[in-house]
């Protein structure tokens, strides 16, 4: 599944409304998809800045924390888009993946 330009949060509203086996693991491989790999922590210092402002235009990026774990960093208004607005319809979510 790829998503482009903001239309994977309507895919992760999508998913978190949906009652599937692996939801979890659906929302992750679209952030994954979008975000890309984890910068380790030693780099995601260095280019912080630019993580931050790619994150404002609706990319979310990754830090792997030393092996840990990994931190999401996305704009807080993509956030308040996926977790406050109501889920798209099915057709919205169609529409959006055959543009």
């Amino acid at each position: 599944m790829t998503t482009t330009d903001g239309s994977w949060k309507l895919v992760v509203m999508g998913l978190k409304s949906k009652a599937v086996a692996g939801r979890k693991g659906l929302i992750a491989q679209v952030l994954k998809d979008v975000g890309g790999d984890a910068a380790p922590i030693r780099r995601a210092r260095r280019v912080l800045l630019t993580m931050s402002v790619d994150a404002l235009s609706g990319t979310p990026r990754f830090i792997d924390v030393h092996g840990d774990g990994e931190v999401c960093l996305i704009s807080f208004a993509d956030l308040l888009d996926i977790l406050a607005d109501p889920p798209p319809t099915l057709a919205e979510v169609m529409g959006r993946a055959t543009q």
